[in-house]
């Protein structure tokens, strides 16, 4: 099986330069989503899933409109829940969010923690992914996930390490795609962040 992760366009922000609630895509997050629709048909997916989120959905928008495929919604592929830190101080929210390294734990805002984050979304993949196409599946499957950049972090983490260390350090690209592949041995990273079908998009 290949399952290409693709992360969101780009999105508008809000005047305190952070995403508002609900985010939509900008307009060069729309132009990128444009580019994606021929590079997810020339994939052809089996089975389109997002998170259900407006810029997950708005991303994979142009090319549900020209398939025959009905994309599913998984609310477990959603970023980390930040709990109450929009409620406070602009200054303690940024110092939070753009903390470098940026560790995945909201659990001192009563949002999620790096373990409940991670647990929430490697359950989803198991079961809504991994589990549906078995390893000896007679025939290919290609599934296509339209989430975010801290679920495609946490991922990759997981494989990589065999568990989420909390640390979001990959830079995953708007609109971009990061190839996985059920091998013998479990799924393996193919490639991360590949953004050659934006090369024309400003």
């Amino acid at each position: 099986m290949d399952l290409s992760l693709v992360r969101h366009g780009d999105t508008e922000l809000g005047p305190d330069g952070l995403y508002p609630d609900p985010a939509h895509l900008s307009e060069l997050g729309h132009r990128q989503a444009l580019a994606l629709a021929p590079r997810l048909e020339s994939i052809a997916p089996h089975v389109l899933i997002t998170s259900g989120l407006e810029r997950a959905d708005e991303t994979a928008a142009p090319y549900v409109a020209t398939s025959q495929i009905h994309p599913e919604f998984v609310p477990e592929f959603d970023e980390i829940g930040i709990g109450d830190l929009r409620s406070r101080d602009l200054v303690v929210v940024k110092a939070k969010l753009f903390q470098k390294p940026f560790i995945a734990d909201f659990s001192e805002y009563d949002g999620e923690s790096s373990t409940e984050f991670a647990g929430r979304l490697i359950n989803a993949l198991q079961s809504r992914v991994l589990d549906r196409f078995p390893e000896r599946f007679k025939d290919e499957r290609r599934v296509v996930l339209v989430i975010h950049g801290g679920p495609i972090n946490a991922i990759l983490d997981w494989i990589e390490h065999g568990s989420f260390t909390g640390s979001l350090g990959r830079n995953i690209e708007t609109a971009s795609i990061t190839l996985l592949r059920q091998g013998p041995s479990g799924l393996e990273i193919v490639y991360v962040s590949d953004t050659s079908h934006l090369k024309d998009v400003s």
